[in-house]
C-alpha cells in the first residue's frame, strides 16, 4: 500500500503521532512518503494538525483519497489504534532531528481551562518506559504533561533510569512546580538535562510554587537555567510575573506565551501579547530594555 502524510504544522518540529504511522506502516510492508499532489499516488493520506491555529493544508490533488484528519488540531477525541501508538518513532522523517521522543505518562489531573489536556488525554497514567523510548540516543525529548503526577516509584524508576543510562533529558512541556519536593528535587537534580528544567507559571497564584521549587532545586545542587513559561493573558498581569520571576533567579529564562483561544480562531488578539512576548523572549533584549523602553 503506498501511504502518504501531510505535516500541516509544517516540518519546524518532529509530529509523533505521523512518525508512529510511517513507522508501523513500513513494518506491514507498505510505502511511506511525503505527500505531493503531483507526484504522490497514495491508496492513503494521513494529515495531522497539533495547533488549531495552523492553516489548513488544502492542497490535495481531486483524484486522490480523501485524507484521514487526526491530531488535536482536528478531533480531541480521535486517537492513534493502539497498536501504532505503541509502535517506536519512524525518525528517518525528520532527519535532522537527532533526540529520542516519546512520553511516559499521559493525562493530568489537574484543570486549567486554558488546556485541552484532560479532555483529550483523561487522568495520568504510566504509559511507556524511558529505556524503550530512548531506543540508543543518547537525547531524550519526553512531551508528558504532567510527569510527576504520576506515581512517586514510577516517578523515581525513569528519573533513576535516565542517570543510569546517562541520558540527557528534557520535559518540554514542563513539569508541575506543586509536585516538587526536596525529594523528587534531588532525583532531578541527578539527571543531565538538554539545557535546562522547565516550569510554567501560568497566572500568579503559581508564582509562589514555582519560587519553592526554585529553592528546592538549588538546595539539591541544581546550578543550571531554569525555563519557566508564562501565559500571558493580560500585558500588565503577565509583565508582572516576568519581572518577578527574573528577580528572584538570575537563571530563570521566562518565555512568554500569548493567550490563545483553541476554542475559537486560535489567534492572539491582543497585538500588545505579541509585543510582550517578542521582548520577552528574546533574551538579550529583553536585557537590554525595559518592556516600557522596548514599547517606545
Amino acid at each position: 500500500m503506498n501511504i502518504a502524510l501531510v505535516d500541516v504544522d509544517g516540518h519546524h518540529y518532529p509530529n509523533l503521532a505521523l512518525m508512529r504511522l510511517s513507522a508501523w506502516h513500513k513494518a506491514q510492508g507498505d510505502s511511506v512518503e511525503w505527500y505531493s499532489p503531483l507526484f504522490s499516488n497514495p491508496e492513503r493520506i494521513y494529515a495531522s494538525k497539533v495547533f488549531s491555529f495552523s492553516p489548513d493544508y488544502r492542497d490535495y490533488n481531486p483524484a486522490h483519497p480523501e485524507p484521514e484528519r487526526g491530531g488535536t488540531g482536528y478531533d480531541l477525541a480521535k486517537a492513534l489504534p493502539p497498536e501504532v501508538e505503541a509502535t517506536l518513532p519512524d525518525y528517518s522523517l525528520y532527519p535532522w532531528f537527532s533526540a529520542a521522543l516519546g512520553f511516559t505518562t499521559r493525562g493530568c489531573p489537574r484543570n486549567c481551562r486554558w488546556c485541552v489536556v484532560p479532555r483529550k488525554e483523561g487522568m495520568i497514567r504510566p504509559v511507556d518506559d524511558i529505556e524503550r523510548i530512548a531506543a540508543g540516543r543518547r537525547e531524550v525529548i519526553l512531551m508528558d504533561n504532567n510527569f510527576l503526577a504520576a506515581p512517586r516509584e514510577f516517578v523515581k524508576e525513569q528519573l533513576e533510569k535516565a542517570c543510569a543510562m546517562n541520558l540527557k533529558i528534557d520535559f518540554n512541556q514542563g513539569l508541575d512546580a506543586r509536585l516538587i519536593d526536596d525529594r523528587n528535587a534531588a532525583w532531578l537534580a541527578r539527571c543531565r538535562w538538554c539545557r535546562f528544567i522547565r516550569l510554567s507559571c501560568d497566572s500568579d497564584a503559581m508564582f509562589a510554587p514555582v519560587a519553592a521549587a526554585v529553592r528546592m532545586l538549588r538546595r539539591a545542587g541544581f546550578s543550571r537555567e531554569i525555563f519557566v513559561y508564562v501565559l500571558a493573558e493580560e500585558v500588565g498581569n503577565a509583565l508582572s510575573r516576568i519581572e518577578r520571576l527574573v528577580a528572584l533567579d538570575p537563571k530563570i529564562v521566562p518565555f512568554c506565551q500569548p493567550f490563545r483561544d483553541i476554542g475559537g480562531t486560535g489567534e492572539v488578539m491582543n497585538p500588545e501579547l505579541k509585543r510582550l512576548a517578542r521582548w520577552c523572549n528574546r533574551v538579550k533584549l529583553r536585557k537590554s530594555c525595559t518592556f516600557a523602553e522596548f514599547r517606545k
